[in-house]
């Protein structure tokens, strides 16, 4: 997992799917209602059949991104809120060594997690997994598997394998404090928003594969029987997302840019009670095709403004 580049390697550690936990809690694409000829509306959520879900082997900072979702959408998106009742355990896979892309230590997001889990894991070796229950039913799980108390050396190298995952990703970027605050003096500087998006095309993967994004729009679908409303997924560092009546409200990639990334940093606590907007996965980065680095976008900004 690199900028621009994903590879699955035998006997390597599994790190991310493309795909985060909201593929499944917000489909790309859903019916919200079907309408008939004689005008009878037809709710297609709630008529909808949703099974029990185990989220299995997701990652703290996946975890967390739900966390981001719930203080969103709970209230707003009646899909959300079908799917996310659904889920009824949450495993979480610990992550021991993190990707070149990943900095879910500077977001507080992992690499291990702390509270709201039912179960979770990390692989010390090939032979050795380390379990630990953070609700009554991961207690429940782990009585009923068996699993032996680990040994304390077991433990310690649990734990100085952690600290070592969080220094390799405390030295990729400055704190979050510092981050912020040169962001936020960042907001009137065109020349190096224009600079830092140089490499940016404006096809929306970023917004795709992020665990938090969760804009859409919708579309009616008129069809020989029925009209189908949809909502899609949409991106807000395409050209179209800001194209309306009035005219275009960020035309310049710079502006979608700058908008992107200030909104995962500074705007995204004020919807969310303080939780940020990135959880420091790296998906934007390993899933651009031309490699935008978030990471060096951060530490650019910190260099030369604050």
């Amino acid at each position: 997992q690199r900028p621009g580049s994903y590879e699955l390697v035998a006997g390597y550690r599994f790190r991310l799917s493309y795909a985060p936990p909201k593929w499944y809690l917000l489909p790309p694409e859903h019916s919200v209602l079907k309408v008939s000829p004689n005008y009878e509306v037809v709710d297609a959520i709630n008529n909808s059949l949703v099974n029990r879900v185990v989220m299995f082997g997701i990652k703290p900072c996946d975890f967390n991104a739900i966390a981001v979702l719930d203080e969103i959408l709970t209230s707003k998106h009646p899909i959300y809120v079908k799917r996310r009742s659904s889920i009824v355990a949450m495993i979480i896979e610990e992550c021991l060594e993190p990707a070149e892309t990943c900095f879910c230590s500077i977001t507080g997001t992992g690499p291990t997690v702390l509270r709201g889990y039912d179960l979770a894991y990390a692989r010390l070796d090939e032979n050795t997994v380390i379990f630990k229950p953070g609700s009554t039913l991961g207690e429940e799980i782990i009585k009923a598997t068996g699993l032996r108390v680990a040994v304390q050396e077991q433990v310690e190298t649990y734990y100085s394998t952690l600290e070592r995952a969080v220094g390799i990703m405390n030295t990729r970027l400055p704190r979050l404090e510092e981050i912020q605050r040169a962001l936020r003096k960042s907001v009137k500087n065109e020349k190096l928003w224009r600079a830092l998006s140089e490499k940016c095309t404006g096809c929306g993967n970023c917004n795709y594969v992020c665990p938090t994004c969760f804009c859409i729009e919708i579309v009616d679908r008129v069809e020989e029987s029925h009209t189908i409303r949809t909502a899609l997924w949409t991106a807000c560092r395409t050209y179209t997302y800001g194209l309306v009546a009035g005219g275009h409200f960020r035309r310049d990639l710079y502006m979608r840019y700058r908008h992107f990334v200030l909104h995962k940093f500074l705007f995204y606590s004020k919807q969310t009670r303080g939780l940020l907007g990135c959880v420091g996965c790296g998906r934007c980065t390993t899933w651009c095709p031309l490699g935008l680095d978030l990471k060096e976008t951060l530490v650019r900004v910190v260099k030369e403004v604050d």
